[in-house]
């Protein structure tokens, strides 16, 4: 065998490797990709997502971010049996659709393992059984959503080192990763959707309710009203209003109408269903803060707690808050039927189990 042949023998091995190499990473990259959600699936309440979204119901199981272990996600049937440790991190703005969570990390890797010593702030994607964690975007955000198959977030550029400055974006990222997309400079509240469109208060030029189209682009104004954490809940609009005092009304999109639900004024308020939890603001500086309810149509008010409470979160069985500025203890009372209030003990228990 002369010189030729074996430089051509040996040039078309390489490419044969290089093929069979690029045949298993496609084919690899086939096999990551996750099924699609249902177009406008949501993953987790606007409500919840407000307040940190600490907490995400999905088919019965709770997914929780637990402070009395730094963060880390744990899960736990709706009745908070079965608690267990999901995936390691201080991890924030939960959300969850069909066998995978999505949530914020200030400190977490693409790593897979339970409990596995983590790196790296950004959005991250994993299974439900926390066998498989990946990053899917470096990023620092304050708000963010699951809208279908897409993550929407705000997004902090390396020249905003003031939160509150112009250069926040709202961005978008697929739930199998890939390049992302700028949608909206702004630095909205993200949690409200229907029919597939982000329905939030802007912040910039105006605190008007705003419909963005994610597909196209698209920001419509939707009412003039200065709004802030407005929910969209069949037709109707619940916002605290930003030229009274922060009180808490409701907006029928279809009339062009306003309700006053209560005359509190209003720090931090959570929607479930028909009833609303929300922390009163004491405008004299006294000692009238509390935390309280009330259903959507003004009715039932009562006071769950006095002092400020923060991080309100709401499931079908229990609503969980803790005092401001110190994230533990936990506290719970019943969604519905009376209140008591109680510490999440399960929370704490849980971390010391092997």
């Amino acid at each position: 065998m002369n010189k030729t042949v074996k430089t051509i023998l040996a040039v078309a091995a390489v490419i044969a490797v290089i093929g069979i190499l690029i045949l298993i990473r496609t084919l690899g990259d086939r096999a990551a990709q996750i099924p699609e959600n249902e177009p406008g699936t949501t993953g987790n309440t606007a409500g919840n997502l407000y307040n940190g979204g600490t907490f995400c119901e999905h088919d019965g199981t709770v997914y929780f971010s637990n402070p009395y272990d730094g963060g880390t996600i744990y899960a736990m049937d709706s009745d908070q049996s079965n608690i267990r440790k999901l995936v390691s991190g201080n991890d924030s703005f939960i959300n969850a659709a069909g066998s995978y969570i999505y949530y914020f990390s200030t400190s977490a890797s693409d790593q897979s393992g339970l409990g596995y010593v983590r790196n790296g702030r950004g959005i991250y994607r994993v299974d439900t059984a926390g066998k498989t964690n990946v990053l899917l975007a470096r990023v620092t955000t304050d708000s963010m959503m699951l809208l279908g198959n897409m993550l929407y977030y705000t997004n902090f550029g390396e020249d905003a080192s003031n939160e509150d400055v112009a250069l926040v974006t709202v961005d978008g990222i697929s739930t199998n990763g890939g390049e992302g997309v700028s949608l909206l400079r702004d630095h909205p509240k993200l949690g409200s959707a229907n029919d597939g469109a982000i329905y939030y208060a802007g912040m910039n030029a105006d605190h008007h309710l705003y419909m963005l189209r994610p597909d196209t682009g698209e920001s419509i104004q939707v009412s003039d009203l200065n709004m802030y954490l407005p929910i969209l809940q069949e037709g109707t609009v619940f916002f605290l209003d930003m030229d009274d005092h922060l009180r808490l009304k409701a907006y029928t999109i279809s009339n062009n109408s306003v309700r006053t639900i209560t005359n509190d004024t209003i720090d931090a308020y959570n929607l479930y269903g028909d009833i609303i939890y929300y922390q009163t603001v004491d405008m004299n500086g006294g000692d009238g803060y509390a935390l309280k309810r009330i259903h959507t149509d003004g009715s039932g008010e009562e006071v769950v707690r006095a002092g400020v409470a923060s991080g309100i979160q709401i499931t079908s069985d229990y609503v969980y808050f803790h005092d401001f500025a110190n994230d533990i203890p936990l506290y719970q009372t019943p969604t519905y039927g009376a209140v008591n209030v109680t510490t999440f003990q399960g929370a704490a228990d849980a971390v010391k189990l092997p």
